[in-house]
């Protein structure tokens, strides 16, 4: 004799509804991680910096005409300025290259005055560029791979 049964079974489609409920919260919260990351506020200026000096001293003269050539000594003014040129203050200003690194802040007027001592170039390099980058706070990061040439005469 068999049982009635009041009510049907199907475990199949439960087990198969179970990962198919985990794919659509998946794909739910990666949406909702795609949207806050695209809120996440991104610097709104740009900025602009340019080398108003530069002196560069690289070697040593001889008594009988010939140089020696020994590190350089490179002093660099950069002027930063905004969109609206007005002067960005508090931006860090770094320059690498040549072996050596060193950074500044500018001043209310958006100048700094950076001293790199020791820089040298390799044996059989007669030139390279030091890389300036300048970072503030609220703007995009600017950089300029080509700001300072050191070279041998």
């Amino acid at each position: 004799m068999r049982g009635i049964r009041y009510f049907r079974s199907n475990n199949k489609g439960q087990v198969l509804g179970l990962p198919m409920y985990l794919i659509v919260i998946m794909i739910v919260a990666v949406a909702v991680i795609a949207a806050v990351i695209y809120m996440i506020p991104r610097g709104t200026q740009t900025m602009s910096a340019q080398v108003t000096s530069n002196s560069a001293r690289a070697g040593t003269i001889q008594t009988d005409g010939t140089v020696t050539f020994t590190s350089f000594d490179v002093t660099v003014s950069v002027k930063t300025n905004d969109d609206r040129q007005d002067p960005v203050v508090g931006a860090t200003i770094r320059l690498s290259g040549g072996g050596v690194v060193a950074e500044e802040t500018t001043s209310a007027q958006g100048v700094a005055t950076i001293t790199v001592d020791d820089a040298t170039l390799d044996v059989g390099v007669n030139e390279q560029y030091m890389k300036m980058t300048v970072k503030a706070s609220g703007f995009e990061d600017f950089e300029d791979n080509t700001a300072v040439l050191l070279y041998r005469p």
